[in-house]
C-alpha cells in the first residue's frame, strides 16, 4: 500500500513526464524485474501502489511566484500504514529522488535545493480504509500476501540453495548474521522486513526477539 500524491505547479509537467516519474517510482517501489520477489505478492503490491498529480495554480514561494523555466518545485505526500513508516521512508524518498532527477535530465533542469520535498505520512492501525473497511499494517500485509501463502502451504514455491523463504511476502532472503529471522516448527525463515515478521509472528503467536 503506497498511495502517492505529486503536487507541482499548474502546467509545469507535461504528461510524458507525469508517466515517466509514476513509472519509476512504481517501478522502484513494487520490485519490477526484481527475481527473489514472489509474483503472487507482487501482483498485489503493484494493485495497491497508486501515483497521482496535482497540477495547481498560483503557486508562490518566499522568493516570490515560480519563474517559467526553472526546475518546478515538487511535493510529494506518501501515505502507507505507520508501522512501515519508518522502515519505508528511505526507500521511498530515493526512489522519488531518482524519478524527479530524470524529468530533470530530460529538460535540462536544474535544482537549486528547497524545492524537492517528499514527506512521508504514516495512517495508525484502524485509519487505514482497505476496501472502506478499518484495517491495520499487519492485516495489510495479510490482504496483500494471501495468493503467495496459499501457493507456499500447497507446496508450490521453490527456494533456491542459501536463500531463506519470507513465508509472508515470498520474498528470498540472503541467510546470515544481519539476516532478520525466526523459528517456527523448526524451520527457519527469513523476513524481507519488519511488518512481515511481524504479521507472521503474530499470527503463529511467536515473540518477536527485541532489537
Amino acid at each position: 500500500m503506497f498511495l502517492i500524491e505529486i503536487a507541482h505547479p499548474e502546467g509545469a509537467l507535461a504528461d510524458e513526464d507525469r508517466r515517466t516519474v509514476a513509472a519509476e517510482i512504481v517501478a522502484g517501489l513494487t520490485g519490477a524485474g526484481e527475481e527473489e520477489a514472489a509474483e503472487e505478492t507482487m501482483r498485489w503490491a503493484r494493485r495497491m501502489t497508486h501515483v497521482a498529480f496535482r497540477g495547481l495554480g498560483g503557486w508562490t514561494t518566499g522568493d516570490g511566484p515560480v519563474t517559467d523555466g526553472a526546475a518546478p518545485p515538487v511535493w510529494v505526500t506518501v501515505t502507507l500504514p505507520e508501522h512501515w513508516r519508518e522502515e519505508s521512508a528511505r526507500h521511498c524518498m530515493g526512489w522519488i529522488r531518482r524519478a524527479v532527477r530524470k524529468v530533470d535530465e530530460a529538460h535540462g533542469w536544474e535544482r537549486v535545493g528547497g524545492d524537492l520535498w517528499v514527506n512521508i505520512v504514516g495512517v495508525a492501525d484502524g485509519s487505514i480504509g482497505l476496501n472502506g473497511k478499518p484495517a491495520t499494517g499487519e492485516s495489510v500485509v495479510e490482504y496483500m500476501t494471501a495468493d503467495f501463502r496459499a501457493a507456499f502451504e500447497e507446496g508450490r514455491v521453490a527456494l533456491p540453495e542459501g536463500r531463506l523463504l519470507d513465508p509472508e511476502c515470498g520474498m528470498q532472503v540472503a541467510d546470515g548474521p544481519r539476516a532478520m529471522v525466526l523459528e517456527h516448527d523448526g524451520v527457519r525463515y527469513g523476513f524481507c522486513a519488519e511488518g512481515c515478521r511481524t504479521a507472521f509472528a503474530k499470527r503463529h503467536g511467536i515473540e518477536v526477539p527485541a532489537a
